[in-house]
């Protein structure tokens, strides 16, 4: 593997402003490790309002603006790009491959897997499956074996998953890297009104590497869902889901599909992709932020207590009350919906109708793929991740697909 540094690498200035920024690996004993950097500016809710009265928010709106950031739960989120600056797609795509060639070499670093590894998987909202290739390339890796999946926030999890679930992967060096700069695909629009400044409130830049074997996992029950989501966002993505292959009998098992679900899926050895909507009106992305809310809230729940009642352990949420639930967070109210639906009825699965949000501890945003790995990173630096204990993974992402698994980490 060739020996670049990371000056090398780092071949725009404002990327080495960021090196000195990354801090220590976070690490799991030996199962995993994961490294990770938004490589952007952070803003904060003030940072937004001052950004939106720029853009042409009229002042009588700031209240009502302010309400409609603080409801997301973020305090913070990272922008690399801003509306009104021109974006050069093929210029970002090479800051965007330097910067998975910064992660990746330093994940492999802090792994102790400098003389190789076996798997790489870029997962991504939006990216092109070229971006795969080019952070290979800048490291001279030729040996291994590289996917691609597009299936937006459920994305690492959905890797995660299917990498364990294959038997002839046990012993492999697996990297997946969560590569997501969504402030490309911000809008001075989205700043003008308390109801449209929902999307760059929720989402901005993300970047984490997570390194792994599957023999250091196990998993009781697992399950993908894919089921169109009616567009409750849509996002002009830079792959094209008609020329991805497909190969249905390559899906594995776990994977189960809803209305139609079938039609927006491609699987193959390259891959997962899902067929996201493109906005009507032109623009890069549109949200209908409480259609989304319900959406995820109630088929993530479901997803919930198919896999606990699977399981056979229907206390399990009881039991580890904060600990080990490595949920995607879409935002707080999707995550106070989910607490509520799984506290109603019957049978409660919870103590009392919360969730842990934790992402405006973290001090992060909703960064697509990358967001599961930084929260379950800032778990595992908290002290909030329990080896003797199942763990519950579970992440929704837009299009959609809804991945979930209950397993552990083997002793």
């Amino acid at each position: 593997m060739s020996r670049l540094n990371l000056e090398q690498l780092a071949r725009r200035p404002d990327l080495e402003r960021y090196l000195k920024e990354l801090g220590e690996p976070t690490r799991l004993g030996e199962a995993l490790t994961i490294v990770g950097h938004p490589f952007a500016e952070p803003f904060s809710n003030d940072d937004l309002i001052e950004l939106a009265l720029e853009y042409g928010l009229p002042t009588s709106q700031i209240a009502d603006t302010r309400k409609a950031i603080d409801a997301t739960g973020f305090t913070t989120r990272y922008f690399s790009f801003l509306p009104g600056q021109e974006t050069d797609i093929g210029r970002s795509l090479e800051r965007t491959a330097d910067i998975g060639a910064i992660l990746l070499k330093e994940t492999l670093k802090a792994k102790g897997w400098e003389d190789g590894f076996d798997i790489f998987i870029d997962t991504s909202a939006f990216l092109p499956t070229t971006i795969n290739g080019m952070i290979l390339d800048r490291l001279g890796i030729n040996r291994v074996y590289s996917r691609s999946y597009r299936y937006a926030c459920a994305g690492a999890v959905g890797a995660f998953i299917d990498c364990l679930s294959d038997p002839s992967l046990q012993d492999a060096r697996i990297v997946i890297g969560a590569l997501e700069p969504l402030s490309m695909v911000l809008d001075q629009s989205q700043f003008l009104s308390p109801s449209t400044i929902t999307f760059p409130s929720i989402f901005g830049d993300a970047n984490s590497f997570l390194a792994f074997s599957p023999s250091h996992f196990h998993l009781e029950n697992k399950r993908i869902l894919i089921q169109p989501d009616g567009g409750v966002i849509k996002l002009e993505t830079l792959y094209n889901f008609s020329e991805t292959p497909s190969e249905p009998l390559s899906i594995p098992e776990h994977y189960r599909f809803a209305n139609q679900g079938e039609n927006i899926f491609h699987h193959s050895p390259s891959g997962a992709f899902l067929e996201i909507p493109s906005p009507d009106n032109g623009a890069s992305v549109s949200m209908d932020g409480m259609a989304t809310g319900f959406f995820f809230g109630d088929k993530t729940t479901g997803v919930i207590i198919d896999l606990l009642k699977e399981n056979g352990n229907m206390d399990m949420l009881k039991t580890l009350g904060h600990k080990n639930i490595i949920m995607h967070p879409a935002s707080k109210p999707v995550v106070d919906r989910i607490a509520k639906l799984l506290y109603r009825g019957k049978y409660k699965y919870l103590e009392a109708p919360e969730l842990p949000f934790l992402m405006d501890k973290a001090r992060h945003s909703n960064g697509s793929s990358a967001t599961t790995l930084n929260r379950w990173r800032y778990m595992i630096e908290n002290n909030m991740i329990d080896p003797r204990l199942p763990m519950l993974w579970i992440a929704p992402g837009i299009g959609s697909a809804i991945a979930g698994a209950i397993g552990w980490i083997n002793p």
